[in-house]
């Protein structure tokens, strides 16, 4: 018998290769560049989904996504630096 479904990487990985596609054909170049950056950061959380299941192959690539414009608006480029704006 095979895999009834594919693992979660796999998937997500699809997904973000869908997304390349897109950003692809954006006429903007600016808008091109800030959605590859946003975009490269998901692997760096990916690792997080062995342990708590993912409900959509696109939650950790938002999730990332999230935390890199919070980090990007916060002005500090990582972790630990600079302080929330309330």
């Amino acid at each position: 018998m095979g895999r009834t479904a594919a693992p979660g990487r796999v998937l997500v990985e699809a997904e973000v290769e869908r997304l390349r596609r897109l950003i692809r054909h954006l006429r903007s170049s600016e808008d091109r560049r800030l959605l590859e950056d946003l975009l490269s950061s998901y692997r760096r959380i990916l690792e997080a989904y062995r342990y708590v299941p993912m409900s959509d192959p696109m939650e950790p690539v938002y999730i990332a996504m999230i935390l890199e414009a919070a980090r990007s608006c916060r002005g500090s480029g990582g972790e630990g630096g600079g302080e929330a704006h309330t």
